[in-house]
């Protein structure tokens, strides 16, 4: 019989990632792939990502809305109640092998729980990382708490699973395998700057700089002003900005609506996987505090400026800089990653920090090989 595997997933970035390993998994004759939607797929925030996981055609068994529309911190720990209580019906009626997560979200650490007082292994993707700003971030500490109620981990590199390590986790349960995100890259195909701006309608027919920028810690004001700041920086080198809305945490209604009131720049909610990797393809500069500045900008070659806190200790393979979010420092910055040839000569396509490109098929092989329930279920410290 093949094992049933129940994959969680609340946003779009983090499904993205997921995407390569559920691929193969839903097309294996070994494991049968079930799918629980929740959080931003099912708002407007991201235009309805959930339509992304229909048209790839998985099958999604529940989908489970959560308050988050308010844009509000206590409504993200109402949305965790909510989404307990349906996952804990969604398991019980399904009765899945495994279940999947990734990151260090609320809707991982639910299903975490979840999982351990159910009884069903938890199979963590990008357990290990560490972005711990300055002034903390409640996602540092629900990573590596999903991680202690985890069962196997599939990490990004190999300083990631040396923490999970050092955190007390048995050796054999922890598995370098690479970010997702590079098998997306890998196996997306081209797209010209014409035939990217046919499907989009965005200004990619001329050079362009990338900007997606998220909240930290509920503090809208900030990022708007970092935002600004990059817009201004961008037009001083004569590049078109493409800014991408932000995630549904605290703050991004904010943002959000400054961003589509601004002038001069294009704006985009939610692109198609091809759309949006060949977005990257094209672009000169990414620039603001996402996770793609050190997955997919470190494999494409792109150079990738991040802005602020949020990130701010983060693994990368040398082509990111950091910099404040003042006009003077992003200035700096952009004119380094565009001219400096010192800091380009760091820049290498279809290699990186995070992986090469075959995260699925490594993982794939380590599911295939998982001992019995009863021993993934008895987990151990080492220290």
């Amino acid at each position: 019989m093949k094992k049933k595997v129940l994959a969680v997933t609340g946003i779009r970035s983090e499904y993205d990632l997921m995407y390569p390993l559920l691929n193969k998994l839903d097309n294996s004759d070994e494991f049968e792939l079930f799918m629980v939607v929740t959080g931003a797929h099912l708002t407007s925030l991201h235009n309805y990502s959930v339509n992304h996981i229909i048209n790839d055609g998985f099958n999604i068994f529940a989908k489970i809305e959560t308050p988050i529309q308010d844009d509000i911190p206590s409504q993200r720990v109402e949305s965790c109640a909510i989404f307990m209580q349906h996952l804990c019906r969604v398991i019980t009626e399904l009765s899945p092998d495994l279940l999947l997560v990734l990151g260090d979200r609320e809707e991982p650490l639910i299903t975490a729980v979840a999982g351990g007082y159910l009884g069903v292994p938890v199979i963590h993707l990008a357990g290990g990382d560490s972005t711990l700003p300055d002034g903390g971030n409640v996602d540092e500490q629900a990573r590596h708490a999903t991680t202690k109620l985890s069962h196997i981990h599939l990490t990004m590199t190999e300083s990631h699973s040396d923490r999970l390590l050092r955190l007390g986790e048995e050796p054999w349960r922890i598995h370098t395998v690479g970010s997702g995100g590079l098998d997306r890259l890998r196996l997306t195909p081209n797209l010209s700057r014409e035939e990217l701006h046919h499907r989009t309608a965005l200004d990619v027919t001329r050079p362009y700089a990338v900007l997606i920028h998220h909240p930290l810690n509920d503090n809208a004001s900030q990022a708007i002003q970092e935002i600004n700041a990059a817009r201004s920086v961008i037009a001083e080198f004569n590049l078109n900005l493409i800014v991408g809305l932000p995630n549904s945490d605290p703050g991004s209604a904010q943002i959000i609506k400054h961003i589509r009131a601004m002038k001069g720049v294009d704006t985009y909610s939610n692109l198609e996987r091809l759309d949006f990797v060949n977005l990257l393809r094209h672009s000169k500069i990414l620039l603001g505090n996402s996770s793609l500045a050190f997955h997919e900008a470190d494999f494409l070659g792109l150079p990738a400026i991040n802005i602020g806190e949020r990130q701010r200790s983060r693994e990368h393979g040398g082509q990111v800089i950091f910099c404040d979010g003042n006009i003077e420092a992003l200035r700096n910055a952009v004119n380094t990653a565009l001219s400096d040839m010192k800091f380009r000569e760091k820049l290498h396509a279809d290699c990186g920090l995070y992986g090469d490109g075959y995260m699925a098929d490594k993982a794939y092989k380590v599911l295939k090989l998982l001992p019995d329930r009863n021993q993934l279920l008895a987990k151990h410290l080492t220290y």
